[in-house]
Formats: structure tokens, C-alpha cells, sequence
């Protein structure tokens, strides 16, 4: 196994300075409160269409891709990089002709917390007149949150009757609708507090942290973002702790990025202090090196795999981030990792 591993601190003194990658730019839109912080999904399709040389803005321009890169486009979509629910990328013929929206359209997509309280913002270009017309269409009716109009159907967390809560559940019984912009959520409150995010979590030096580190690596095309009590919680399996534990962390991210057939991982703890983001440094890289996945026990998950490990400061905050080269041959999905709570190389001690 080709295991590189280096540790060197890089100490600064000044703040981080701001950031205006994709990823930080949708925290302003987030309130700082505790259900958002529990964990964040960020994709941007289009950056990994940007990373293939590829556009894909409709399902029959995917359909007209070579096989080769249709091929490529679709084993990244799900495993490596993320989508919602509230996308419809899963069916999107279906979402087109039902909502009047364009899975294809959405450019980047957060979203944020877990049900009930879950919140989708969804940016691209969409076609606001064919959209309002197909909600109307279902039943949905124009209300008022202060001065903003929304679009709106049946009970707050209840899925609705008919095609809507077919596809749908209850992910789009509240819609904010803009051009540019879409907000949906389950309930009127949940969608609310996205409508007004004051503070919102770009404010929070540990957010900030966790969004600038992953976003000064390269593109980012895929990252999810998480509260340390959160993953210790749901995330990290139930595999007693291993001897030299990982210290317990403050929160965390794993960002997804790829030029060309260069594909890498860059995960993110935050630490109290440097020393300790030092020793967590070793502890995780030795970790990741030969983490045995419950799903895949016959060998290690990141065999071959090139790990590196640094340590900065950022507007008072310690980063330990684990940058990680993936083989070209590897098969590793780490969207669903996450998903199915296999990230046992993260579980703190």
C-alpha cells in the first residue's frame, strides 16, 4: 500500500480571508441556529460538468453524450457527488413535466439540516413563469411570509395527496421562487427562516473555517458538513473506538474535487488547538489508511491511496485538513459512506 503521509502547521496569524467560492456564498442564505449545523449537503453539477468538459442542461443532452463521458457523468452522480431530493434529478422527465423544473438547470444545490426542520436552496436558471404555472396547476396557493410571496400546498410536514406527494413527499409543500433561485422546504417555519437568516452561518468563524478550507484546495464540486456531536451521534457507526482514539472534534467536512481523471478528497476537522489538531493529524491519516469499511471488510477501503495532512489557523480557528489522491482504479463511494454511517475512521474517542 503507497501511503504518503506528511505533517507541517502552518500557523497564521492574520483572519481567513473571505471567501466567495459557491459553497460559502449559500452559508449567507443559512441561519446560524442548531438544526442547521447538525449537517450540510453542497453540490455543484456544474462544476463537475466544468471538470469533464461537458454541459449537461436537459436529459436529451445527456442522452446525446458520447457513451464514454455519459458513462462517467452518471458513476459520479450518487456515489461521488451528491443530489436531493428536492433536485429531482432521479426523475426529472417526471419533475419536469410535473413542477415545471428543470433538474438539469440547478447549477448548485444546498441542503441543509434533517426533517422536519430541512431546508433545500437550489440556484441555476429557471423558467419562473412555467414553474408557477404547473404549481398553481397542482393546487398550490400564492401566501405570504412578511413581504415575500410563496407557493404553497397542503400541511406543513405532511406529504400531500395526489402526484405531489407521489414524487415528492412533503420536500415541496413550501416553495420561494425566484429566476435564479429556488427555496423549498416541508414546513412555512422552516421556510421562513431561510427567508431571513439573521446571523447566518457564513458568520460563524467554525463554518467559515470549514467552507474556505475545502474551497482553497480547487473546484468544489461535492461537500458535506457536520457537527462534531452530530457525527459522533449519527455518522460514525457503532465500532468501539480504537486504542490512540481520535480526539473528539469540534465539527467537520469531506469535500469531493476532480480535473480531468484526477480525482482527490480533502477532509476537515476542527480542534481547540494546534496540538491536538497535530495529534489528530496522525491518528486519522493512520486511520484512513487501513479503515476496513463493515460493508467491505475483505480489504482496506483506502488501499493505494496518496494522504497528507496539515494544520493552519483561520480567523481564530484550528484546521486540520487531510488532503487524500484517490488511484484512478478506485472505487470508493463516499457519498454513500455518509449515508450508510460508515465513517468509522472518524469516530472520536
Amino acid at each position: 500500500m503507497l501511503v504518503l503521509i506528511g505533517l507541517w502547521c502552518a500557523l497564521l496569524a492574520a483572519p481567513a480571508r473571505a471567501q466567495s467560492g459557491a459553497l460559502s456564498n449559500l452559508l449567507r442564505q443559512v441561519p446560524n441556529k442548531a438544526e442547521s449545523r447538525s449537517i450540510i449537503w453542497f453540490s455543484a453539477l456544474s462544476a463537475l460538468e466544468r471538470a469533464l468538459g461537458i454541459q449537461v442542461d436537459s436529459r436529451e443532452a445527456l442522452d446525446r453524450l458520447p457513451l464514454a463521458q455519459r458513462a462517467t457523468y452518471l458513476s459520479e452522480i450518487g456515489r461521488l457527488v451528491y443530489f436531493s431530493d428536492y433536485s429531482g434529478l432521479a426523475r426529472a422527465p417526471e419533475w419536469l413535466a410535473t413542477f415545471g423544473i428543470n433538474s438539469f438547470a440547478i447549477s448548485q444545490e444546498l441542503v441543509v439540516g434533517q426533517a422536519p426542520n430541512q431546508v433545500a436552496i437550489l440556484e441555476g436558471n429557471f423558467d419562473v413563469g412555467a414553474i408557477n404555472n404547473a404549481l398553481q396547476n397542482l393546487g398550490y396557493q400564492v401566501q405570504q411570509i412578511d413581504s415575500t410571496p410563496i407557493l404553497a400546498l397542503g400541511n406543513d410536514n405532511s406529504a400531500p395527496a395526489g402526484i405531489v406527494g407521489s414524487l415528492a413527499a412533503d420536500k415541496l409543500n413550501r416553495i420561494a421562487l425566484s429566476a435564479d433561485r429556488i427555496l423549498a422546504a416541508a414546513s412555512t417555519a422552516s421556510l421562513a427562516a431561510s427567508l431571513a437568516p439573521t446571523p447566518h452561518l457564513a458568520d460563524d468563524p467554525i463554518y467559515a473555517a470549514l467552507a474556505s478550507s475545502l474551497e482553497e484546495r480547487g473546484a468544489l464540486i461535492c461537500a458535506v458538513l457536520f457537527d462534531g456531536a452530530f457525527a459522533a451521534r449519527e455518522l460514525v457507526g457503532t465500532t468501539p473506538s480504537a486504542p490512540n482514539g481520535l480526539p473528539a472534534y469540534q465539527a467537520g467536512a469531506i469535500g469531493y474535487y476532480r480535473s480531468g481523471n484526477v480525482r482527490a478528497l480533502t477532509f476537515v476537522l476542527i480542534y481547540a488547538d494546534p496540538n491536538t489538531a497535530a495529534q489528530a493529524g496522525n491518528i486519522l491519516v493512520e486511520r484512513l489508511s487501513g479503515y476496513i469499511s463493515p460493508e467491505q471488510p475483505e480489504r482496506p477501503l483506502f488501499s493505494d491511496w496518496r494522504f497528507a495532512a496539515e494544520i493552519a489557523q483561520k480567523g481564530g480557528v484550528t484546521v486540520l485538513k487531510v488532503s487524500a489522491e484517490m488511484p484512478e482504479d478506485s472505487d470508493v463511494a463516499w457519498v454513500n459512506l455518509v449515508q450508510e454511517r460508515d465513517l468509522g475512521f472518524l469516530r472520536p474517542q
